[in-house]
């Protein structure tokens, strides 16, 4: 693995820099860049130890600042901190803030089979014809209220680690089952509701 002076160097030789001083230049360059590498590491851990410390407080300050920053490194380690939470408020934050970043959701469809026979064989049916996979569009959001437009006048709404939703005549309650995965059971209308059970995954 070349070092990083080496790596700097080059740069320097692509870019034109005249030789007079270039490893010195190099070396510094090089210095710089690993204390900034290393002062950032800092950062992240300091900032995961609060998000996994004892202070509710300071865990929900510290992730509501994160995940609304415009580091996309400090984002993602908040919701990933969030999600796998003991503390199921900042779950809660971390799940909602997850969704409503999506712009759709992926729903895999299996058969419930604790509905009577008659609307498993018409599950069975729309699984047939239409496939097992059903999307929800996410078109707008409101982070406050945690409910996000799908189509029209139809919505869906985060409360705590659940999430419900209504999409034509179809209606569904997902919910957070670990760090990942959201599961639940949804009604599908075709000629008639048949239920199923659905998986999506967060990540």
């Amino acid at each position: 693995m070349r070092s990083p002076v080496f790596l700097v160097m080059l740069v320097c030789i692509v870019a034109g820099v005249p030789d007079t001083g270039s490893v010195a230049f190099a070396q510094s360059t090089a210095a710089e860049m690993l204390e900034k590498a290393r002062a950032r590491s800092r950062d992240m851990e300091e900032l995961k130890s609060v998000l996994n410390g004892p202070d509710q407080n300071m865990r929900l300050a510290t992730f509501d600042v994160m995940v609304n920053s415009d580091d996309d490194a400090m984002r993602q380690i908040a919701i990933d901190a969030g999600l796998a939470s003991a503390d199921p408020l900042l779950q809660s934050m971390a799940f909602k803030s997850v969704v409503l970043g999506m712009e759709r959701i992926t729903l895999s469809l299996e058969i419930d089979k604790s509905q009577p026979k008659e609307l498993q064989e018409a599950a069975q049916k729309y699984l047939a014809s239409k496939g097992d996979v059903y999307h929800i569009p996410i078109i707008g959001t409101d982070h406050d209220s945690g409910v996000f437009t799908i189509y029209s006048s139809y919505t869906g709404q985060i409360n705590g680690l659940e999430l419900n939703f209504k999409y034509n005549h179809d209606l569904g309650t997902l919910s957070l089952v670990d760090e990942a995965t959201m599961k639940g059971p949804i009604k599908v209308y075709s000629g008639g509701y048949c239920g199923f059970i659905a998986t999506a995954r967060l990540r």
